[in-house]
């Protein structure tokens, strides 16, 4: 009985450790966007075609600011699509999935083109109707000033937050998902790059791993003990 006890143990810490989900990562290095399109265009629907740059020799989308505010979006409808997968099951446990995307901006590009700001977000829109965005007044993910667009600069970085974090709830069972991208700005020709565009499930920290481990450990030698004892 000890034995099973000990297993059952054993086995709840190891799918803790092991549950995973889907992950999907558009990445570029194919040269093409991916599937990646204009707004709010149809499932499957040719809409838009992106450039794919080598920058800093990683491949990137590159998405014009041309004041559409949803930019670039990609849309499926297809329950076989990764992307479909990950975000209905990040719609069943939206504190657990994380959206991610590496962003970057050259402001010598096009001197004096990239405007008085600039700002990016994120949204998602389901069958049902559902849409929401990640760009309220405090919380938007990337927000460059004057100074800065006018620098000459070079501006990136990486955004990772869960659908919680961004206040996505997902509605399940959707005819189809959607994930966008936001820019915002007052530049004629403001071009943002994006990269490693991800979602997945929250990867335990070093720290919980380490815990596990010594859990599974320290609960045999207390079974073991009790054993004895009985």
């Amino acid at each position: 009985m000890y034995r099973i006890s000990f297993a059952a143990i054993s086995a709840v810490l190891l799918f803790a450790l092991k549950a995973n989900g889907t992950i999907v990562t558009y990445d570029f290095e194919t040269g093409d966007d991916q599937g990646w399109g204009h707004k709010f265009a149809d499932p499957g629907g040719a809409s838009e075609t992106f450039v794919v740059a080598s920058i800093n020799g990683s491949m990137q989308m590159a998405v014009l600011r041309n004041a559409d505010f949803q930019e670039a979006e990609r849309v499926t409808s297809d329950p076989s699509d990764p992307q479909y997968l990950a975000m209905d099951e990040a719609s069943n446990a939206e504190a657990d999935y994380l959206i991610s995307y590496d962003w970057y901006v050259d402001t010598s590009l096009s001197p004096g083109n990239y405007g008085n700001f600039l700002q990016l977000g994120t949204y998602v829109n389901t069958g049902s109707g559902y849409y929401a965005q990640d760009f309220p007044d405090a919380g938007k993910d990337v927000e460059l000033n004057g100074a800065q667009l006018a620098s000459g600069g070079v501006f990136s970085g990486t955004i990772s937050e869960t659908f919680s974090e961004k206040g996505f709830d997902l509605p399940s069972g959707q005819t189809f998902f959607r994930l966008g991208l936001i820019i915002n700005g007052d530049g004629v020709d403001a071009t943002v790059y994006f990269d490693n565009i991800t979602i997945q499930p929250v990867i335990p920290e070093p720290t919980s791993l380490a815990i596990f481990a010594i859990a599974i450990p320290a609960a045999a030698m207390r079974i073991r003990r009790r054993g004895i004892r009985a």
